[in-house]
């Protein structure tokens, strides 16, 4: 696996977010926040400008639970209302890893980073992200590629 320290440019993003998210369920929550993001946007015929995203904060010690922004990037800020807010994603220092295959294995990429982080001194902010490269709809389920992202210190 590839690990690399980068530096993150910001995109501004229409997003919702789940407070106290369980881990079981990150699936069928990612499925269902980022159709209504995406659903939003096409209602109001807005562009996007990047792959869609989950964000995840607030996490406990064990990471069981957390809270997740679904996010989807897009070109400039727009009037927002009901459940959906404008979002920045994270600019500056982070280190990457690009995953290709199943969304149930994302978790050897992320105790790769973690080691990486340990190994190296470097210090998470907390915030995570994974970004969906690939359309689950249309590409295999060992084809898919999510960019996992963890903002440094």
């Amino acid at each position: 696996m590839n690990i690399e320290v980068t530096n993150q440019k910001s995109q501004i993003a229409v997003a919702v977010k789940k407070e106290n998210a369980s881990m079981a369920e990150i699936s069928t929550l990612a499925t269902a926040g980022l159709e209504k993001v995406l659903g939003f946007l096409v209602e109001k015929g807005v562009e996007i400008a990047g792959a869609p995203y989950l964000a995840y904060t607030n996490g406990n010690a064990d990471f069981t639970q957390c809270d997740i922004e679904f996010g989807i990037p897009i070109g400039e800020e727009i009037a927002i209302d009901g459940e959906f807010f404008m979002s920045k994603t994270f600019e500056g220092r982070a280190i990457t890893a690009m995953h290709k295959g199943a969304y149930k294995d994302l978790d050897v990429v992320y105790a790769a980073l973690m080691e990486y982080m340990a190994e190296n001194k470097l210090e998470s902010t907390g915030v995570y992200y994974d970004y969906y490269i690939s359309n689950p709809l249309d590409t295999p389920e060992g084809e898919l590629l999510t960019q996992v992202i963890f903002p440094l210190k």
